[in-house]
């Protein structure tokens, strides 16, 4: 079922509902208008009369019987009688209006009595000193008709009235989709090999308008994330051709011709550190897709102070050979809910960058700090610091600044930011004012110990 009909088939039981109930009260109120305005006029006129029949003898009460019977000022069909519990005495005016049956006891005030298709006000009096009652009625028909040509009016026009109504709620329902069935046929339009492609957005900020914005938005990040796809397979290529043409040159020469078991050595050597290289690309290609592919990490809560300690005494051996001084500063745990192998591979990579820029005799810094709910890893070297304008693409694949050493594959720091993404932190550097660089990784804490430093505070 289409959007259209449902909202049309909405739109019909509402203002079904709405039309009854309103056709309904109308009728209700109509009724009760005609009605009051009789019965108001008959009680009146009744109980003047019977005033007037108390102050007269009984010949005086059958003039002003007469009298009253012929006036039709109120409506046709008018008889009025005087009844006491020894039956009726008097009796005037149209036979065919039928009174109501005689009351077994006297009303103790004026009534209103319906008999057949009549109308009769009853009133309370005293015929020479004997309680009686005077009954004053019409013929109905004229006001009970007024009712029934409205109700019948009603039941005519509601379902004419709903019937237009929905053929026009169907019709605005129509209008008022029409722009998305637009959107639909112009997003049905765009190939997966041209997504630079946009939705019009109509000026007026309408939802259709807010919805092609959004689509546009989504059309835009996909085709950012193509482009980075595309570019990161070009760039993947482009860095495995270098070595595997290198690895190819050095084994068709040393086929090419006899040669000395040293020289065989060398290309041997030489090969293998090409398939180093090689093993050590994939080994981050890989890594990099599949933290790509993760939504979330397997974590579990763990010391970030040890690990630091652990990766930094690891590392001591080879800054000392390099005649670097790597300080570290960890004063007390910070646990954080983590996993150990992502988090020991961000370390290592931020160390193994402030290894390459720092010179000898420089100085690489560690500090781990634990903010209200964070833990805070900063890595600061010594040496010359990044390019400004390379600044924005520091994290990206394969970059490698003018002054980066040869070696490297350019996916360390991409490895550090998607690792620090997919444990809820961030990754952020800037130059330091006394030279060098400082790598700062922010990652939440773990949280038993987030809810106890934030109740601290």
């Amino acid at each position: 079922m289409t959007i259209r009909l449902r909202l049309t088939i909405y739109w019909a039981a509402v203002l079904a509902a709405i039309l009854l109930i309103a056709a309904i009260t109308g009728l209700k109120l109509f009724q009760r208008q005609q009605w009051s305005a009789v019965d108001a006029a008959l009680l009146e006129e009744a109980d003047t009369t019977a005033k007037e029949i108390e102050r007269t003898d009984l010949a005086g009460a059958r003039a002003i019987l007469e009298g009253l019977s012929r006036e039709t000022d109120i409506g046709p069909g008018r008889r009025v009688q005087i009844v006491t519990d020894h039956g009726i005495v008097d009796d005037f005016g149209d036979i065919h209006t039928i009174p109501p049956a005689p009351i077994s006891q006297l009303p103790p005030r004026a009534i209103m009595v319906t008999s057949h298709e009549s109308r009769f006000a009853v009133v309370p009096l005293l015929l020479g000193g004997t309680p009686a009652y005077l009954q004053s009625g019409i013929n109905a028909n004229l006001v009970q008709g007024s009712i029934d040509s409205l109700r019948d009016s009603l039941l005519l026009m509601v379902p004419v009235v709903l019937l237009l109504c929905v053929a026009g709620g169907y019709w605005l329902a129509g209008r008022a989709l029409r722009p998305i069935e637009s959107v639909t046929a112009e997003l049905d339009a765009i190939q997966p090999t041209n997504l630079s492609s946009r939705l019009p957005v109509a000026p007026v900020n309408d939802e259709v308008a807010r919805l092609s914005a959004v689509i546009n938005a989504f059309l835009e990040r996909l085709e950012r994330a193509s482009v980075t796809e595309r570019r990161f397979a070009s760039d993947a290529a482009h860095e495995l051709r270098t070595p595997l043409a290198v690895l190819r040159t050095g084994l068709e020469v040393t086929l090419a011709r006899e040669r000395s078991a040293d020289d065989n050595r060398a290309a041997l050597t030489s090969a293998l550190r090409e398939v180093l290289s090689l093993c050590r690309i994939a080994d981050e290609l890989l890594m990099l897709a599949r933290l790509n592919g993760e939504v979330s990490v397997e974590s579990a809560r763990l010391n970030l102070r040890a690990l630091v300690v652990e990766i930094a005494s690891t590392v001591e051996p080879l800054a000392q050979a390099r005649e670097i001084q790597l300080r570290v500063g960890a004063d007390r745990d910070v646990f954080v809910d983590g996993n150990a192998g992502h988090l020991r591979r961000l370390i290592v990579n931020l160390l193994d960058n402030a290894l390459k820029f720092t010179p000898a005799n420089g100085s690489i810094e560690v500090r781990l700090t634990q903010g209200s709910d964070r833990a805070v890893l900063r890595v600061a070297d010594s040496g010359p610091g990044i390019a400004p304008d390379e600044m924005p693409f520091i994290f990206d694949r394969f970059f490698r600044g003018a002054s980066t050493p040869g070696e490297g594959s350019g996916l360390g720091l991409s490895l550090c930011r998607e690792i620090a993404r997919l444990h809820g932190g961030d990754i952020a550097v800037a130059n330091r004012p006394t030279g060098g660089c400082e790598f700062v990784v922010t990652i939440p804490l773990a949280r038993s110990d987030s809810k106890r430093a934030t109740a601290a505070l």
